[in-house]
């Protein structure tokens, strides 16, 4: 076993991080940084824009501008989790089906039919949320933004831009939360 640069390199020659080294770290900050940018654009700047920026029309039109962009901070972000998790723990015993996110299990996999299932069952769990966070951030910008631009039933499309937001939050959230087991 050689380690470089906090890594342990194994009889696969696959770097894996010892401890709560850089896997953790890049890890937590990529969701950290996604939930934080989803915070900070919807429930600070926009809001701001409204109280401080005249006409409205202006406010609304950078708003949509804010909104398109941390659209696409929501497709990058679940999917740089999602090669980090990969690069980490490319293989489980178990199939890719279960493969567990945590850098800690390495390559011993589960010891039990229970432990293997636990594993699946957190793999789906995160697969289904990362691949909802980038289905919701394209239907934002591809959906919701230009029927609120054209003034095509505009309430109704608040309604759902706000809605879609309020989700992409939610997994944001879910998925930082849950990301100190996966990355720990």
């Amino acid at each position: 076993m050689l380690t470089v640069l906090n890594f342990k390199i194994g009889e696969s020659g696959l770097a894996t991080p010892r401890g709560s080294g850089l896997g953790f770290s890049a890890g937590f900050f990529v969701s950290a940084f996604w939930w934080g940018s989803l915070t900070t654009i919807g429930f600070v700047v926009v809001p701001l824009l409204f109280v401080w920026v005249s006409p409205k029309a202006l406010a609304g039109l950078v708003a949509g501008h804010l909104f398109e962009w941390v659209s696409w901070v929501n497709v990058l972000a679940p999917l740089l989790l999602w090669f980090l998790a990969r690069a980490l723990n490319p293989t489980s015993p178990h199939g890719a089906d279960s493969m567990d996110l945590s850098p800690s299990h390495g390559h011993e996999g589960a010891q039990s039919v229970e432990d293997a299932d636990a594993l699946s069952a957190r793999w789906r769990y995160t697969v289904w949320a990362l691949g909802g966070s980038v289905a919701l951030a394209a239907w934002m910008p591809a959906v919701v933004i230009p029927h609120i631009t054209q003034g095509l039933d505009r309430a109704i499309w608040h309604g759902m831009g706000t809605l879609t937001y309020a989700l992409m939050w939610i997994l944001a959230s879910a998925l930082m939360l849950k990301s100190r087991q996966f990355w720990s």
